[in-house]
């Protein structure tokens, strides 16, 4: 049985996480603006604050280390399911290692 990761993914019980990021738009905009000021002040601590503070609204427009961490672990989780799951065809007599579901055609 194959190990999956399931800190930040569920697949693939679950279906892929589609995160329907958005553009910067006006309504946004000056909350990201403050936010890129600090860094550049190396207030680093206040634009975490305002990013915490934001996390719903800013989870739509700005891609964190969550989210990489997820799209890591949902490829990591894809792999081991799409080699889990491969079927193949053996035409020897010699039994290798396989998985059910395999298909053997007898001579």
């Amino acid at each position: 049985m194959s190990k999956y990761e399931n800190e930040f993914s569920n697949f693939p019980s679950q279906k892929i996480i589609k995160h329907n990021f958005k553009n910067i738009d006006d309504s946004i905009a000056d909350t990201i603006n403050e936010i890129n000021d600090l860094r550049v002040q190396g207030k680093y601590n206040e634009a975490a604050d305002i990013i915490r503070n934001n996390q719903n609204i800013l989870s739509h427009y700005i891609v964190d280390a969550t989210t990489f961490r997820t799209w890591e672990e949902e490829i990591y989780n894809t792999q081991t399911f799409a080699k889990q799951v491969q079927q193949s065809i053996y035409f020897d007599e010699s039994e290798p290692e396989c998985l059910e579901g395999d298909v053997w055609l007898a001579d």
